[in-house]
């Protein structure tokens, strides 16, 4: 089974970049937004040093952000990262067209690890709301490991399979490395994460193992209704669901953590939308311009660190 999300190989590990002047003398960090590769997101960073910047430009056609911050290229154990869409403006899913505008992603201090690719995605996502929810406001005291293995035995991924440090630093190449049918469940499950993720943003009363839980479910119920996915049944064309409102229901929600498919929730994993590979975008020519508009005395395009 080929998967269109994978089709587009991501590059790119920690570059040291100079130039001559201002931010081109810092080094450059590409971060990556990855549900498929996402456009139209920027990076914040927030390191223990107190160092901090938003990236002015977005993720591009391929996912990708430049953080532009000598701490970060050279501690980003010690930085943490969301990557958000500005208010009012728009992020695309490049694999299959989806919107993606309410998606905020995150990774938590002491996930990265300097010469390690990095990408923010619901896993890393639902680490940090983990670690935030273990009460511990510490970065030294965390088991960061120990709680990812937790996250991911929730999600059903087993993890002497899938390595959660590879997944979540470098998606797309794990995924193309997988069984076909374990990375099939993992793009299934990514998709019904990043969901409830937007629905349940703000809520911290809901705990992980349930929001897992609830992925589990729908995401089984998606590959069983459509068993060539991310493709549509005997088609080439893309197919997303898109179950944010459904999944708002706290009646839906808990009864998809105690495994039960909700009636409303089926209905949609039957009918997915379809894309067809005409209306991919482009990830050369992407729907959001990653480039902010120059101001009228010009400007670098980053906003540098402080």
């Amino acid at each position: 089974m080929k998967i269109k999300l994978l089709t587009t190989i991501i590059a790119g590990v920690l570059l040291a970049g100079c130039g001559g002047g201002g931010d081109k003398d810092k080094k450059t960090t590409p971060v990556l937004a990855f549900d498929g590769a996402i456009n139209g997101m920027v990076a914040t960073y927030t390191c223990a040093d107190g160092t901090s910047g938003t990236t002015t430009t977005k993720t591009n056609g391929h996912g990708f952000v430049t953080i532009i911050s000598d701490t970060f290229a050279d501690k980003p154990e010690s930085c943490s990262v969301i990557l958000s869409v500005p208010t009012g403006e728009k992020a695309i899913d490049m694999s299959n067209n989806k919107d993606m505008s309410k998606v905020t992603y995150s990774i938590p201090q002491g996930l990265l690890t300097k010469g390690q690719k990095i990408a923010a995605t619901p896993f890393t996502t639902l680490v940090d709301k983990a670690i935030k929810q273990s009460g511990e406001t510490n970065p030294e005291n965390v088991d960061i490991t120990a709680i990812t293995e937790e996250v991911f035995n929730d999600l059903g991924i087993d993890t002497s399979k899938v390595n959660p440090e590879k997944l979540m630093s470098d998606p797309a190449a794990t995924l193309a490395a997988l069984d076909p049918k374990v990375a099939q469940d993992i793009v299934a499950k990514t998709m019904v994460l990043s969901d409830v993720l937007i629905t349940h943003k703000d809520n911290t009363k809901i705990s992980t193992a349930d929001i897992a839980a609830v992925t589990t479910t729908v995401a089984n119920d998606i590959i069983d209704k459509n068993p060539d996915f991310p493709k549509a049944t005997n088609s080439n064309d893309q197919i997303y669901i898109d179950l944010s409102d459904e999944l708002a229901n706290k009646d839906n929600f808990n009864n998809a953590a105690d495994g039960i498919v909700p009636p409303a929730v089926e209905d949609a994993n039957k009918a997915p939308v379809v894309v067809p590979d005409t209306e991919i975008p482009n990830p050369e020519k992407p729907p959001v311009n990653p480039t902010p508009t120059p101001p009228p005395t010009g400007g670098s395009g980053e906003l540098g660190e402080n």
